[in-house]
């Protein structure tokens, strides 16, 4: 059987299903390419690998004698473009298997002929990096990357990896190595069904429309400029030939589904009662459900029916039971149905919103958010002492005292910095261009950092002072009827991610608590948080009371209005808007009703907590695109309510973050995608017309929408004039911030409505714009863009589950400055969903920075950088609340130095930021893991880095004991206890302030070891 789903996105979810519903078939997805037909770009890895092995297998099942029945899902998308016959299919992939003879230069050299990119971070499908005896690579047609380690000529170890820590997961025995390109199709390719000869045809009619879509824009590409757009395309009359000799099946019509068990007074109750029904006709039961839901029911409706579903092994099973049977398959389904004699019952249909499913595509680690900068060459750094400088480089110290990192200061003047004071420099995040080095002497920092730290000192003991008076404020309880919530909850059309779901639950555990909720959810573009506030505001509204919903911009208001509109009009509750853009009227009634009651939720920008409004039950504020709002602005927000505040955002301002990491209020994190949303495909490409052309009409012939974002006002009226000539048969729509707020609200509405296949548009529509029908960008000009915006302006395409595609557009690359290209390339790069917290971190451009409490928006952050910002109120909010903060770092002067060879770590930039992560390690256990990561990402590691990590071994035990100073030289070893600090033990006299060991050890390691062991003596005298 192949299968035509209408969209990749339908095809993927039965192609997860089919297998367990059909335990004994084999059951292959086959996605269509995801390039465009002719574009010279190609198809990604992962779209590649999935292709490929599907095809292989397929290939491979069909050689064998005794195969299983086959299912090919697939899409009409695929079904439009020729293929290489199944023969080239059948080489098997590269496979490694432990213990092997392997030599890891001849592999990676058949993996760059099989596709592979090199890299110096593995962390995306199709790409490798070698480094000495071990080995990354990603597999295209694999979920994880993997490591694989040699050594005289064998393969020692294969260990799947997280590609975020880049930390090793599991060990495996063997590893297949899918292609990471299409192979070449010849000039006999044939179409995609002819991979499975005789199969029955199942086709949706989405699918064959999207087939004769594809083939006219392909039509359309080769008569206009590009004759390979029709190349690799199955024409009309070959489709025609292909499935003339095919049975092609009907469509099964499945039947009423139950009803929603979960919304009724007594869910069991009413469950019960239909399955008497049901059995009354001779139907036979089905539960469907995530295997996690499956056993929680399975206990209650064994106390409530006494009896439990049966286990079934497929739907064969279920469909040849008898009459009034009722069994239960582990198979996800958002919603029951009938078919066949069978009713089936969804886990969905009794427990809601609690119900699992399916899978998160994805988990990120939330933590990642706070972690400081990696720094690359050439960044602007800040240290500490010395402040603003150039990160230069990592230099050999003479004498193998091991490695300085090199600071260039104003004046080019140089400074070199111990790797063990690597923890005193922290990223700037600016441009090199934009910024004043200070001087060497230091003169012009420290007047600057003095006013600094007194006025981090007097924000932390603000913060304080509020967390503290919030602490001992009340709230109301606001706890809905379960049944209610539940029918507003259903309403949301998608799964909830396992991230989504903590954070309604940890929002329903806040509001129901009596304490005043205040709590920050951060999460990537498109991820949805606007679902939270959904539900928070039912809870607040469902219990009785008003809720004030604040968005930055009229469009952004009128779209939230919209989706709150749609979601309370079956409960019957009133919402409202109120913006600029209200008539007087309108303002007057929204008053009215708000003062009365009637109006339980109000959507609307600042203007929801202007002079003039009232509220009778004022209860919850939800504050969205926070980072857009001044302070006062959103200090106004939070006095409007009776305490509980919710705040969204996708890129935290970090002293928000801060203030949240920190513990002065909530934090939520939704790392983990939609589960049908998929990563947006970006390309960074030089403009050409028929580029633009082929991808503008792409779109539209997929029943998408498109936008073309330019960097500056001047530049619309001119492309819009090529835009003219380039796609007449497209209608186009503008904004910009020079038109009127109305005429922008009404364009940009619209067009989320579905008026008009092209938005061309600056920046403007970075800020929440929803349009579920958009799935391709065009950013002109891209080189003038900051990486955030391009981030925040790419995550407006691709919300509506297909796959986005976003092309970064420049003039002639060679006029395009290196180091844009490079910045342009990390976004190309980080394609990957949850990639939004990379990119803040790494180009933040200051939005936002400023104190944390009052109104600068620019302020110390400015001066300093983010992450020395970040760490310098840590500190002060420490010690406002009268916890000990004293920095300081033992002095080791043992004859021994240590470095991380650039021959086990060949990347200078990686090597600085590991400096310094290191030096910023304060616990033993926390070394433990660094070093075992070492290991794990570059192999056993070296003398000098043995030396390197025992030295900050060293450094963490004189500093738990408190000693200032370690003097180790070949007659003895002396110890400096800091000033009040008592030391003792056996061995150790007592000389002017020092501890002496009178023992000779000429060889400096032993001598190191000894001085480890005597700490050690010293921590169990203490401990004892």
């Amino acid at each position: 059987m192949i299968f035509l789903a209408g969209d990749e996105m339908r095809a993927q979810a039965l192609a997860a299903a089919l297998p367990i519903a059909a335990p004994d078939s084999l059951v292959l997805f086959c996605p269509g390419s995801d390039a465009l037909p002719g574009e010279a770009a190609p198809a990604s890895p992962a779209n590649v690998g999935q292709r490929v092995a599907a095809l292989h297998r397929l290939r491979a099942t069909l050689a064998t004698r005794h195969r299983p029945h086959v299912a090919l899902i697939s899409t009409g998308e695929a079904c439009a473009r020729l293929y290489p016959p199944p023969d080239a299919y059948a080489p098997a992939p590269p496979r490694v298997t432990q213990a092997a003879e392997i030599a890891l230069e001849t592999l990676a050299e058949a993996l760059a002929e099989l596709g592979y990119q090199a890299d110096e971070r593995v962390d995306e499908p199709g790409e490798m990096a070698l480094r000495g005896q071990v080995l990354d690579v990603y597999p295209a047609d694999a979920g994880q990357p993997y490591r694989i380690e040699a050594g005289s000529g064998r393969i020692t170890a294969i260990r799947a990896y997280d590609p975020l820590s880049q930390r090793t997961t599991e060990p495996v025995d063997q590893l297949e190595l899918g292609r990471a390109c299409d192979p070449p199709v010849p000039a006999e390719g044939v179409g995609l069904i002819a991979h499975l000869p005789g199969a029955a045809l199942m086709i949706e009619p989405a699918a064959e429309r999207r087939r004769q879509r594809l083939l006219a824009l392909a039509a359309d590409g080769a008569r206009r400029s590009n004759r390979r757009a029709l190349a690799a395309m199955l024409d009309e009359p070959a489709w025609q030939a292909l499935r003339a000799d095919r049975e092609v099946v009907p469509l099964p019509v499945p039947g009423d589904p139950p009803p929603r068990f979960v919304e009724a007074k007594a869910p069991l109750r009413a469950f019960k009662a239909m399955v008497r029904g049901a059995r009354a006709e001779g139907l036979r039961l089905a539960l469907l459900g995530h295997p996690r839901d499956l056993r929680f029911l399975r206990r209650r409706l064994e106390a409530s029916l006494g009896e439990a579903p049966a286990e079934a092994e497929g739907w064969a099973q279920i469909a040849a039971a008898p009459p009034a049977a009722f069994c239960a398959l582990p198979l996800p389904a958002e919603r029951g149905f009938r078919l066949d004699g069978v009713l089936a019952i969804a886990a969905a249909d009794l427990l809601g919103s609690r119900a699992r499913r399916g899978e998160a595509a994805i988990g990120l680690d939330a933590l990642a958010l706070a972690d400081p900068g990696e720094m690359a060459l050439g960044d602007v750094v800040v240290h500490e002492d010395h402040g603003v400088a150039l990160l230069d480089g990592v230099v050999p110290l003479p004498d193998g005292a091991g490695d300085a990192i090199a600071l260039r200061h104003a004046g080019d003047n140089r400074r070199l910095v111990p790797v063990a004071e690597a923890d005193r420099l922290w990223r700037y995040g600016g441009d090199a261009e934009a910024v004043t080095l200070d001087t060497l002497d230091g003169a012009s920092w420290r007047k600057r950092r003095g006013a600094i730290d007194q006025a981090i000192g007097e924000t932390a003991r603000h913060l304080i002072a509020r967390a503290e008076a919030r602490a001992a404020e009340t709230a109301p309880v606001l706890a809905p009827d379960s049944a209610e919530y539940e029918r507003f909850a259903s309403g949301f059309a998608f799964s909830e991610t396992p991230d989504q779901s903590r954070a309604i639950e940890a929002v329903r555990h806040d509001l129901a608590s009596g304490r005043p909720m205040d709590r920050l959810v951060v999460g990537d573009v498109g991820f949805g948080k606007t679902e939270v506030a959904l539900r928070a505001a039912a809870m607040a509204a469902l219990a009785g009371w008003q809720v004030a919903v604040a968005a930055p911009t009229t469009v952004l208001v009128r779209q939230h209005l919209e989706t709150f509109r749609t979601r309370f009009a079956p409960l019957g509750l009133r919402v409202e808007g109120l913006s600029r853009l209200s008539s007087p009227a309108e303002r007057r009634a929204v008053r009215a009703g708000l003062q009365s009651g009637e109006i339980r939720i109000v959507v609307g920008t600042g203007a929801v907590a202007a002079k003039g409004i009232a509220y009778d039950r004022p209860a919850l504020v939800i504050v969205d695109e926070e980072q857009r709002f001044g302070a006062a602005d959103k200090e106004r927000l939070r006095q409007l309510g009776a305490g509980h505040v919710l705040t969204l955002t996708a890129t935290p301002i970090p002293r928000t973050l801060q203030g949240a990491l920190v513990g002065l209020r909530q934090l939520s994190v939704i790392a983990t995608p939609p589960a049908r949303r998929q990563p947006v495909r970006t390309t960074l490409a030089a403009f050409t017309p028929a580029l633009a052309r082929a991808a503008l009409l792409r779109e539209a012939a997929r029943g998408g929408q498109s936008f073309v974002v330019v960097p500056r006002i001047a530049d619309l009226a001119p492309l819009a004039a090529e835009l003219a000539k380039l796609v007449p048969e497209l209608s186009l729509v503008q904004a910009h911030g020079k038109m009127p707020a109305a005429a922008i609200d009404e364009a940009m509405v619209g067009f989320a409505a579905g008026e008009g296949d092209v938005l061309l548009a600056t920046n403007i529509i970075e800020a929440g714009l929803d349009v579920p029908r958009a799935n391709t960008m065009l950013i002109w000009r891209a080189d003038r863009f900051g990486l955030a915006q391009l981030h925040q302006l790419r995550g407006r395409v691709g919300r509506g589950g297909r796959r986005g595609q976003v092309l970064l557009l420049t003039e002639a690359e060679g006029r395009v400055a290196p180091a844009t290209v490079k910045r342009l390339r990390t976004l190309e790069a980080l394609d990957r969903l949850g990639a939004g917290f990379a990119i803040s971190a790494r180009d933040l451009d200051m939005r936002g920075a400023g104190d944390l409490i009052g109104e600068e928006q620019a302020g110390h952050m400015k001066l300093i950088g983010i992450d020395l910002y970040q760490h310098l109120l840590a500190g002060a909010l420490r010690a406002a609340r009268g916890e000990p903060v004293d920095r300081w770092t033992p002095e080791l002067m043992v004859e021994t130095e240590g470095c991380f060879p650039e021959a086990w770590v060949p990347e200078a930039d990686l090597r600085v930021s590991l400096y310094a992560r290191l030096a910023r390690i304060e616990t033993a256990a926390a070394l433990d893991g660094f070093e075992a990561e070492l290991e794990d990402r570059f192999g056993p590691p070296p003398p000098e880095a043995v030396a390197l990590l025992g030295l900050a071994r060293l450094r963490l035990a004189a500093r738990a004991l408190g000693i200032q100073r370690i003097d180790a030289g070949p007659a003895a070893i002396a110890l400096t206890p800091r000033p009040g600090v008592t030391l003792a033990a056996p061995a150790l006299s007592a000389s002017k302030g020092r501890l002496l060991l009178a023992e000779a050890i000429a060889d400096p390691a032993a001598r190191l070891a000894r001085v480890a062991s005597l700490l050690a003596e010293l921590e169990e005298a203490e401990g004892g």
